[in-house]
């Protein structure tokens, strides 16, 4: 049973590699769930953790799971009580929901678990982890995008340093697990020009073989993996879109510009693999 967790930082194309891994793939997948956030308490208390979950925090992020998917098995967590319960049944129940299907694993993508990714490796034997990896200003005028367009949800990233800063975080974790042998970098660039050198060695990394992956009749998205919600991932074109330097040209001055580039990281030596 493969398991696969994508992660990268909002904004960076994790949604259009969802579409292309679980469509060529075979994989279950399904909306993000943000299991982790929803299963911890507020960071200040959560050692708390460590000797017995909240249960309602518990109910939070099974229910949560599904009520905004449709799952097929049947799935208790009323008897759960510590994390390795909770990580072993949400473990379960993605293969579970995989194996009805008749798929050969399950792909899990919700950005911030790539701040649990230790937590998911003692718990779930054989999870692999793919990041996509973006340059920061593309990023950071995407956030800025979606900061304005779509308040309500993304009124928490407040202005643009801390935009930079939330960037400048999964950068920081990206480079701690780069070289792990459970870990996949994919940059964004040969992403959406569909660089055969990296979807092959993306392709070995999950065991596929070479040719497997393309950009062939791939979507930036589906309808299914969408929440009502999230508008902003909801494109009218077909295919795979390449919008690189397009939004930090136009959404910022010149002087935004010059304060962005000066507190970015620099990614341009993190190659994929």
């Amino acid at each position: 049973m493969k398991k696969l967790f994508l992660v990268g930082s909002p904004r960076s194309g994790t949604t259009l590699l969802q579409t292309i891994l679980a469509t060529q793939m075979r994989l279950y997948t399904l909306k993000e769930t943000h299991f982790f956030r929803h299963l911890h308490r507020w960071r200040p208390v959560r050692w708390l953790d460590r000797a017995r979950l909240d249960p309602a925090k518990v109910e939070t992020a099974f229910r949560f799971i599904a009520d905004n998917n449709q799952l097929e098995g049947s799935h208790d967590w009323s008897c759960v009580r510590g994390l390795g319960g909770a990580v072993s049944l949400f473990d379960t129940m993605l293969s579970t929901e995989a194996t009805i299907r008749g798929h050969e694993g399950w792909l899990e993508k919700t950005p911030e678990h790539m701040f649990f990714m230790d937590e998911i490796r003692a718990h779930i034997d054989g999870a692999r982890f793919v990041h996509i990896l973006r340059d920061g200003p593309d990023v950071v005028a995407s956030l800025y995008d979606a900061f304005n367009k779509y308040p309500d949800h993304w009124g928490w990233l407040g202005d643009l340093d801390r935009m930079v800063t939330l960037y400048n975080r999964y950068v920081r974790v990206s480079e701690a697990n780069r070289g792990k042998g459970d870990t996949f970098i994919v940059r964004y660039d040969d992403l959406v020009t569909g660089r055969v050198e990296t979807l092959d060695r993306l392709a070995a990394f999950v065991g596929l073989d070479p040719g497997s992956l393309s950009l062939d009749d791939v979507s930036s998205w589906r309808g299914d993996i969408v929440r009502p919600d999230e508008a902003w991932k909801v494109r009218s074109e077909t295919g795979v879109v390449d919008t690189r330097g397009t939004k930090f040209r136009n959404l910022f001055d010149e002087s935004s510009r010059a304060r962005i580039l000066s507190r970015i990281t620099d990614t341009a030596d993190i190659p994929s693999g």
